[in-house]
């Protein structure tokens, strides 16, 4: 009898191996990258037709993701939209003063320090 891993390379005409290893090293590479684990599912099915079997297989794979970095929002009643500023905090003026260099200031209007 062949082993399992001759039918394995033998099944859809040496596809699901190809795609198994290229599954396998894109895994690798997203553990490299962003940690975690990752996964390869072959699955095979084996019927018989007269005095034939037929063997057909898949897989499947799963890489780590990246941790996404949640984000904070608060509802505006006036504008109904999302917005990161809370609507009930109210506008404080902006005023930064400081020891700055000698040719240090602050712009006005974008609260920027620039030297000169």
């Amino acid at each position: 009898m062949k082993s399992f891993m001759q039918l394995i390379r033998e099944t859809d005409r040496g596809r699901l191996l190809d795609d198994s290893e290229e599954a396998l090293e894109s895994i690798i590479a997203a553990i490299n990258e962003n940690g975690g684990s990752g996964t390869v599912t072959i699955k095979l099915k084996i019927s018989k037709k007269a005095d034939a079997f037929i063997i057909g297989g898949t897989m499947a794979h799963t890489t780590p993701q990246r941790d996404r970095v949640s984000a904070l929002f608060f509802f505006d009643e006036n504008r109904e939209e999302l917005t990161q500023k809370d609507p009930r905090q109210p506008n404080l003026p902006h005023v930064v003063k400081g020891s700055f260099g000698k040719n240090e200031k602050i712009d006005d209007e974008t609260g920027e320090v620039t030297n000169g």
